[in-house]
């Protein structure tokens, strides 16, 4: 195949631009060649142009999302190639500290990932975001043809379409994903899926850089002045391997892609020029090359958390009836929206006059507008959205309708929403709250009644709630808001309809208090005035009223002093101050709804068993539900749930063990 014939002449800044963009690339394969780069790198070859004819269309307000293939994007738009060294080589002056390394660049305008389609949803809502300044911003992600497989595009470009959100979609269509050619996994057309959605599209071929910037020009500012979310999809050959050396096509095929590269046809057409810059933006990425490599490793440390960005609150008046836990939580929500106007609510069905299914966001549409918005059946791209949302400065409550349905958005929440606070090298607060009803006891089955609360532990810089009859939600929302970690509240669904604690009596005989007068502290509930209880319950907040019917049935046909811990934060876990407050009880009961094995449950026991080691007369024993999914008829279901009586057994049962009275010493 004979080259293209050259198109325009790129002007100076244009042409230093690609040359860097190539030559960063090939020094990077040479580098990984040495050994100086581990993990994996993916060069852009062939595909320069693109990034360098949008680069002058965009501007500071902009927000760009990168993918797995996006040194040449992050090079266009910072022209930072000292940065992005660094970084790979995992060497001082790394633009993310060396955390992120090839695949998650962040800095001003600019954020990669490397899960394909992950940053869509994200991209939707820093749309959003934009679109609300109303100053004509827009966000661009970049995806490849491959990426067309994932849900997460779909979901992404449905909410686009219908909230008309300025999102511009590049599609580096360049035939083939890994080592698999698009016509063998993607049916249809990218054309014919945007126009499925209603979304404007346009297909280009052209490598020259002015022509392709005088294509995309005029698209880019109808969707500034409100036309809508667009596809741009470009014919982009891959002159390199997917990553490193893992490339299985054939000579002849790469020689056709050879002879499409834009470097070759420029190289023809203007050679005295054309070998000036090249020989410039070579010599110049050599000597960073080797400058860089002589530097020290990077630390990858994050940046110190932000303050909390929510001004002081007056203590909110207590209702002279106690609210139920719904009531609680509604008026949370509205005081939040209220207060804060960055604040967001997405979810299904949440908007009135319906309200959510447990009517939690009763009211909410209705006083503030199009900051709450009823979306499809898409967990995966609201929490995508809220994310985006979030990073781009606002804050977002993301309802599940069910907490069941929490597994669809895993992807956003562990690879993004928590990765993306520290894995830049930087703090990147993320401030974003999932709503998730959970458990049973309602006859909803086995899809609609589990607590998955234990699917979500362990994950860095994702923060777990529960909500509880003894936790006001005012301050535990504004709390969740404020640290700059994305976090999961929790909310049992029996206890919506349930009435509060308040004051400091539980009944008759029961007395609690909140630890350190905290509003976030563990509740402590029990006898008054025993300092050394026969042994401790400790439970989320969902299992808080049973829990209690154990404790006042331990007490007046036992005669056992029980102590009850119920603690606001799951996870990370406060294990120091709940050894404390277990106050040398020789017997705890740790009690979850969950399935046995790897939960909540058995994180507490094991925490414990370090700490009071020389306090426990016999084991932490944690008590579960059963493992079996949840059966719908109520009957069945009883039997899978922790009970009172469950309870109250395991505590007897460990009391007679260890043979202790309430009060007597060792």
């Amino acid at each position: 195949m004979l080259n293209p014939p050259p198109g325009p002449e790129p002007d100076d800044a244009d042409l230093a631009a690609l040359l860097l963009i190539r030559h960063v690339e090939l020094a990077l394969l040479r580098l990984f060649g040495e050994g100086l780069v581990s993990g994996t790198t993916h060069t852009c070859l062939g595909q320069e142009y693109v990034p360098v004819a949008l680069a002058p269309l965009l501007g500071a307000a902009d927000m760009v999302f990168s993918n797995h293939r996006g040194h040449g994007h992050y090079l266009a738009l910072t022209g930072d190639a000292e940065g992005l060294l660094a970084e790979v080589l995992g060497r001082q002056g790394a633009v993310c500290g060396g955390a992120g390394g090839s695949q998650h660049l962040y800095t001003g305008g600019f954020l990669s990932t490397g899960v394909q389609g992950e940053s869509l949803p994200v991209a939707v809502g820093a749309a959003l975001r934009r679109a609300r300044d109303g100053a004509g911003a827009l966000a661009l992600a970049f995806v490849g043809d491959g990426t067309w497989g994932e849900g997460a595009v779909y979901e992404a470009l449905n909410l686009a379409a219908l909230w008309r959100a300025p999102l511009v979609v590049v599609v580096e269509h360049n035939g083939i994903a890994q080592s698999t050619p698009t016509e063998r996994q993607l049916a249809g057309s990218i054309e014919a899926r945007a126009a499925a959605f209603g979304i404007a599209h346009h297909r280009s071929s052209t490598s020259e850089v002015s022509s392709l910037r005088a294509e995309l020009a005029p698209l880019l500012d109808e969707v500034r002045s409100g036309g809508g979310p667009l596809v741009v999809e470009l014919d982009v050959p891959r002159l390199g391997p997917h990553s490193k050396g893992d490339d299985t096509r054939g000579a002849e095929e790469l020689a056709a892609l050879g002879a499409r590269d834009w470097y070759r046809a420029r190289a023809g057409a203007s050679e005295q020029r054309f070998a000036a810059w090249d020989a410039k933006q070579s010599a110049l990425v050599d000597a960073l090359v080797a400058e860089i490599v002589s530097r020290p490793p990077s630390d990858g440390r994050a940046r110190a958390a932000s303050a909390d960005p929510f001004p002081p609150a007056a203590p909110p008046a207590v209702p002279a009836v106690p609210e139920r836990v719904a009531e609680n939580l509604n008026r949370a929500l509205h005081e939040l929206m209220a207060a804060d106007p960055s604040v967001h609510l997405l979810g299904e069905d949440v908007s009135d006059p319906y309200g959510g299914a447990f009517k939690v966001t009763r009211g909410l549409s209705t006083r503030f507008g199009e900051r709450v918005r009823s979306t499809p059946l898409s967990e995966g791209a609201i929490t995508g959205v809220g994310a985006g949302l979030a990073l781009a400065g606002e804050r977002a409550v993301v309802e599940m309708m069910f907490g069941d349905f929490v597994t669809l958005a895993f992807d956003q929440l562990v690879n993004f929403a928590a990765k993306s606070v520290s894995m830049y090298g930087r703090r990147v607060p993320v401030p974003l709250l999932v709503r998730c009803p959970v458990g049973g006891r309602r006859g909803y089955g086995a899809t609609h009644s589990q607590s998955p609360q234990k699917h979500l532990m362990g994950v860095p810089d994702l923060d777990l709630y529960e909500l509880s009859p003894f936790h006001d939600a005012v301050p535990l929302v504004r709390h969740a808001l404020s640290t700059g970690n994305p976090s999961v509240l929790f909310e049992d669904k029996v206890l919506y309809t349930e009435r509060r604690f308040t004051g400091d009596a539980v009944d008759e005989v029961l007395h609690w208090r909140l630890d350190g007068g905290s509003a976030l502290g563990t509740a402590v509930v029990g006898p008054a005035g025993v300092e050394r209880p026969d042994a401790v319950v400790i439970a989320p907040g969902g299992l808080a009223r049973r829990a209690v019917g154990a404790l006042r049935s331990l007490l007046l046909e036992d005669e056992l002093c029980v102590r009850l811990l119920v603690p606001a934060r799951l996870y990370p876990l406060d294990a120091d101050r709940l050894a404390e407050l277990c106050g040398r009880a020789p017997a705890v009961v740790v009690v979850e709804d969950g399935t046995p094995g790897a939960g909540w449950g058995t994180e507490v026991a094991q925490a414990l068993h370090t700490r009071l080691w020389s306090v426990l007369r016999a084991p932490v024993r944690v008590l579960t539900a059963a493992d079996r999914p949840v059966p719908a008829a109520p009957h069945l279901e009883d039997e899978v749930f922790v009970r009172d009586e469950d309870i109250r057994r395991a505590v007897r049962a460990l009391a007679e063990d260890v043979s202790t009275e309430c009060g007597e010493e060792r």
